[in-house]
């Protein structure tokens, strides 16, 4: 009877070693958020980026980051009252300090960090035409 190999598991773990770095290469250092909040950025950069501070509040924004953390008040240490996934809509009220403050719904208000959110809406996504039926 044949003797199994000690290494044949091996290819399955550099398959499997090369699919978790490319998902940490497109997860982080792929994802322009990550660049965004890691690198400090000048006041002229961040005025031209699609958030720019100058934006009126009736302009609408979308969450620009996956998950995005709301506020009871205008500070990190603020107390978490929701997350927001990308691309949702947001109904900015007030600005003050780097923080929006959006309206969540008629009776819930908060506050989110104004650099990670957009004025661009999200890309629509691609919907692949539907199947042809042919008649027979």
């Amino acid at each position: 009877m044949p003797k199994k190999k000690q290494n044949s598991n091996a290819i399955g773990w550099v398959i499997l070693g090369l699919i978790a770095f490319g998902i940490f290469q497109f997860g982080t250092r792929g994802n322009p958020d990550h660049r965004a909040s890691s690198t400090p950025q000048s006041s002229s950069a961040s005025t031209t980026q699609s958030h720019p501070a100058s934006a009126p509040l009736t302009t609408p924004r979308f969450v620009n980051v996956a998950s995005l953390n709301v506020r009871h008040s205008p500070s990190a240490t603020g107390e978490l009252i929701m997350t927001l996934p990308r691309g949702t809509p947001l109904r900015v009220l007030d600005r003050q300090d780097g923080w929006l403050l959006v309206d969540l719904s008629p009776t819930l208000e908060g506050w989110v960090t104004e650099h990670l959110t957009t004025t661009r809406g999200p890309a629509p996504r691609y919907m692949p035409p539907a199947p042809m039926m042919g008649s027979r």
